[in-house]
């Protein structure tokens, strides 16, 4: 094991403006910090790194500015015979973006579904028309999380393909990608094997393609339901073309990671901290919400995304905003008839803050020259 330790960035890092200074072509300088041998002549990537002088047990910090650029980026670390290697990454079109996600849609589909003879467009139902006008208003991309059913009756076999061209009509603004099989359990893949969510995503996948067409998929980026899954799951979410998880990166009531897929505690607190994470092991990339709408005072939105915007810049240079789909519905148990102002309010927040509305999946698949 090398005695060299990354301290920042870290492997599989995302490195943003927010972590050093930005220039004109995207690329931002970086103050990379590691632990080593004391009075060893270390280098990154043949730039020599200072001892800043503090250390202990034999052990002491370097430093080294070093610019990153490219997408991804190896970091050499030598010391006489110790080395590591470390990846990051630098996602340029990620940068003042936001996006807004709904999950655990079904209703409104049920609604699409059951009004087919009354309905002549998917904008009849006041939930799509909603976002329709969010879109015009504000540009607003707007990624929809599906299960497969309500568990009352109704499953996407029973959605007709009427809408199909106008669902296609609006693939630029409008995707559907996979949730969950159904709401409840509530934590249904955390502990599923590779089998389960393979079946379950394709059993919806399938539909959406029938129902709206693939221009409407949104494939490489996705919300599991309670984002929760074991690693199988998640190889077998990327194996269908999602690279990138969405979750909260948070703590239960028993100190657990909550919402945050199979990482560990240490990676749910980097994440946490983080727009976006890779785990280089697997594959796969991690990205934070910063806001679940739904769970704000329509008075407390503003203010809210201030604070990360002023004193968490490290997770506030790609804004996810995510709600849920029930809170819309006056029969719902905790319906919130400001449903449509806050969303309005995140989102106007975000024009007048300078970001820019974006599907995640569009923001992580740039290439370019290293």
């Amino acid at each position: 094991m090398s005695k060299i330790r990354f301290l920042f960035p870290i492997d599989g890092d995302v490195i943003t403006p927010a972590d050093g200074k930005a220039d004109e072509n995207g690329g931002v300088a970086i103050n990379v910090r590691l632990l080593a041998p004391a009075g060893c002549e270390l280098t990154v990537n043949e730039h020599k790194a200072i001892d800043s002088g503090r250390g202990s047990e034999g052990m002491c910090e370097y430093s080294v500015p070093i610019t990153i650029n490219g997408y991804r980026t190896a970091l050499d670390a030598k010391c006489g015979a110790e080395n590591e290697v470390i990846y990051i990454y630098r996602f340029k079109s990620a940068d003042k973006k936001y996006r807004l996600a709904l999950d655990d849609i079904i209703w409104s589909v049920r609604e699409l579904a059951e009004k087919k003879d009354e309905y002549k467009s998917i904008f009849d139902c006041a939930f799509f028309r909603l976002f329709k006008n969010l879109n015009n208003d504000f540009g607003t991309d707007v990624h929809m999380n599906i299960y497969y059913t309500d568990e009352n009756g109704f499953d996407l076999t029973m959605m007709p393909d009427k809408y199909k061209e106008e669902f296609i009509a609006n693939n630029s603004w409008l995707k559907l990608t996979f949730h969950a099989y159904a709401n409840e359990p509530s934590r249904i893949y955390r502990y599923s094997p590779y089998s389960v969510l393979i079946r379950d995503y394709n059993l919806v996948t399938d539909q959406i393609i029938r129902f709206a067409g693939k221009e409407t998929m949104n494939t490489s980026a996705n919300g599991l339901h309670y984002g929760e899954t074991t690693v199988e799951g998640a190889r077998a979410l990327r194996e269908c073309g999602i690279n990138c998880l969405v979750g909260y990166y948070t703590f239960d009531s028993n100190g657990d990671p909550y919402v945050s897929y199979y990482l560990n505690k240490e990676q749910t607190l980097h994440c946490f901290d983080r727009d976006f994470w890779v785990d280089n092991k697997e594959g796969i990339i991690f990205s934070k919400d910063k806001m679940v709408i739904d769970a704000f005072a329509l008075d407390a939105i503003r203010p809210r995304l201030d604070y990360l915007r002023d004193e968490r810049p490290t997770e506030a240079g790609t804004m996810n905003f995510v709600t849920h789909e029930q809170y819309l519905y006056p029969y719902y148990c905790a319906y919130q008839p400001d449903y449509e102002k806050k969303i309005r309010t995140a989102c106007a927040w975000a024009g007048e803050n300078g970001y820019k509305p974006c599907f995640i999946s569009d923001v992580i698949k740039e290439k370019y020259p290293d």
